[in-house]
C-alpha cells in the first residue's frame, strides 16, 4: 500500500524544507529525528536501504539530527504458499546503513508484522445464497469487526475450517450482516461448498482487527480471546 506522495496526507514533500527550515527558526523549534512512512506490505528488504539514503539526504539540511527513523511495513505473508519475509536480508540491509551512516540512531517499527499473524477472525456461515452467476456466503460478522476489506481493499486469506479438507470448487463473496454493499470480507474466493453454521476463519486480523472494530449498525464486537 502506496501512503506516500503529494496525494497522501503523510509527511511534509520535500520541496517544502525551505519552508520548514524557516518555519522552525521562527518557532525557535529544533529537529532532532527524521521520519519516513512508506507504506505497508513491503517484501523488499532493499527497500529501507532507499529510505534511508533519502532521509539522510533530508537530515543532512538539520545539523541537529540524532534519530533516522526509517519508519515500517514490514510484509507478512497473505496467501498460501507466500513466502515469508526475509528477516536475514533485513539484519544485513540495516547494518548496511549503521555501517554507512554511525552518527545516527536508526530506528525501525516492526509494528503489524509482530501481531497480524498472531491473531484470526472466527465466525459461522448464517446463510448461503446465489444471484445468478454470484455465490455469497454471509457470516455473523462483519465489516464492524475487521474493517480493512471494506475501507481499502485489504486481502485476508478465508478459510472453512468445517471443511478444511474438502475440495475448493466454488468461487464466493463473503459478506457481513451490516446493510451496507461494502462490507464484504472477500470477493471471489474459492472455497468448498459451504453450509449453514460452517466455521469461518479470516487469516491476518491480529493488528487491524479488534484495534479498529466498532459497534457500527448496533452489531456487536466479536469477543477477544488470548491463547
Amino acid at each position: 500500500m502506496q501512503t506516500a506522495g503529494i496525494h497522501s496526507k503523510f509527511g511534509i514533500p520535500r520541496f517544502e524544507i525551505d519552508e520548514l527550515i524557516r518555519l522552525l527558526k521562527n518557532a525557535n523549534a529544533d529537529v532532532i529525528g527524521i521520519h519516513a512512512h512508506s507504506g505497508s506490505g513491503i517484501l523488499d528488504p532493499d527497500n529501507w536501504r532507499s529510505v534511508a539514503a533519502e532521509l539522510i539526504k533530508v537530515a543532512e539540511r538539520f545539523p541537529n539530527v540524532e534519530v533516522i527513523d526509517l519508519g515500517g511495513g514490514l510484509g507478512v505473508p497473505e496467501k498460501t504458499g507466500d513466502p515469508p519475509f526475509d528477516l536475514e536480508a533485513l539484519d544485513e540491509t540495516l547494518g548496511a546503513i549503521r555501517k554507512a551512516y554511525p552518527q545516527y540512531r536508526l530506528w525501525l517499527e516492526p509494528g503489524r508484522y509482530l501481531v497480524a499473524q498472531a491473531g484470526v477472525l472466527l465466525s459461522r456461515v448464517t446463510q448461503t445464497k446465489g444471484k445468478g452467476d454470484m455465490r455469497y456466503i454471509g457470516i455473523g460478522t462483519g465489516m464492524n469487526a475487521l474493517i480493512r476489506p471494506a475501507l481499502y481493499g485489504a486481502y485476508h486469506e478465508i478459510v472453512n475450517l468445517s471443511r478444511v479438507h474438502d475440495a475448493a470448487t466454488e468461487f464466493v463473496t463473503v459478506v457481513g450482516p451490516i446493510c451496507e454493499t461494502g462490507d464484504k470480507l472477500g470477493s471471489d474466493r474459492l472455497l468448498p461448498p459451504s453450509e449453514e453454521n460452517d466455521v469461518i476463519l479470516i487469516a491476518n486480523a491480529g493488528a487491524y482487527g479488534r484495534v479498529m472494530s466498532s459497534n457500527y449498525n448496533l452489531r456487536e464486537v466479536p469477543p477477544e480471546i488470548a491463547i
